[in-house]
């Protein structure tokens, strides 16, 4: 045939790849790395702008009002540098305040974190109607603060509220005793046990961890003769570090920032007894207008929060263990 055309035959492979050219050239060709990279901003532009609308901005605009003197009625702030600083240093209410942060922190702390625990062990358990006592006992942790708040500032009323009332009937305590807010030694403890009202937080998440702990790991410490004890302390413990890791960092973080319970039960008295750092800031922001002290205030708040965190993550890997 190709003598008789006079054209030579062109080979099978030769036409095998003009077809298989003519079908890649057809065929849908990957688009352009950058483009996708500008789709992919383009999908997440909303949370940035948000970000540095609501968040960096802010962040960013308190540095500078740290470093100024602004009572939000001039209208331009007065730079002054260093001196809300060095003015921290020499009040004495912003020590007493820091004070009252650290008991708070170095007694609520520890004290929810074993009863957050306590209760997820309870609550880690198959029995009929387990699923609404759980609910029961995170129910606190959604309702509104204030309202709860208000409502805990009549429960501990010296006169007429149903704990001293309580108290009375079962311990034969005298009438009015403890006074409870409005004494400067038991307002701090007032706070810090009402503050065991919210422990749902932390157990929903200890629960969480607990289910996530392998049967056969309680099923070989059996074997071994291990009790109740020895199962919590050589496995519920060890497999639960992560948890309790995660718990602690966020519990001595939110410690740092308590503030509504001060503010609507006893604004930081009786004599100053609960003036928490974040009330004294706020305070100073928006009762005696000083919003460039009030900055000052709130970056060395974040320089404590960061250094603890800190502490925490270089100190994790010494006895959290993950699998």
């Amino acid at each position: 045939m190709a003598s008789m055309t006079g054209s030579p035959t062109p080979p099978r492979s030769v036409e095998t790849a003009a077809v298989t050219g003519s079908a890649l050239s057809r065929a849908p060709q990957p688009r352009p790395r950058e483009r996708v990279q500008w789709e992919g901003y383009l999908f997440i532009a909303p949370w940035l702008i948000g970000f540095v609308l609501f968040t960096l901005g802010p962040i960013l605009i308190s540095l500078y009002l740290s470093m100024t003197k602004w009572d939000l009625l001039r209208p331009q702030p007065q730079w002054v540098g260093l001196n809300n600083y060095r003015d921290l240093f020499h009040d004495p209410d912003f020590f007493i305040s820091l004070q009252r942060t650290l008991y708070y922190t170095g007694v609520s702390v520890p004290l929810g974190m074993a009863g957050s625990l306590g209760v997820a062990m309870l609550l880690n358990r198959k029995a009929p109607g387990i699923s609404i006592f759980r609910t029961i006992y995170y129910l606190p942790a959604v309702t509104s603060s204030v309202a709860m708040f208000l409502l805990w500032r009549w429960l501990l009323n010296p006169e007429f509220g149903l704990v001293n009332y309580a108290l009375h009937g079962l311990l034969r305590t005298p009438q009015g005793w403890p006074g409870w807010l409005s004494d400067p030694t038991w307002a701090m403890p007032a706070l810090i046990l009402m503050n065991l009202w919210y422990l749902g937080g932390g157990m929903i998440i200890y629960l969480a961890g607990l289910q996530g702990i392998p049967e056969h790991l309680y099923e070989a410490a059996e074997l071994d003769g291990a009790g109740a004890w020895r199962k919590f302390t050589a496995v519920t413990v060890p497999m639960l570090t992560p948890t309790i890791f995660f718990n602690l960092v966020m519990s001595v973080i939110g410690s740092f920032q308590v503030f509504t319970q001060a503010y609507v039960m006893t604004q930081g008295g009786p004599a100053k007894a609960t003036l928490f750092y974040v009330l004294l800031l706020y305070q100073q922001a928006f009762d005696f207008l000083r919003f460039g002290y009030a900055s000052a205030m709130a970056w060395i708040l974040f320089v404590v929060i960061a250094a603890l965190t800190a502490v925490n993550f270089k100190l994790a890997p010494k006895w959290v263990h993950y699998e």
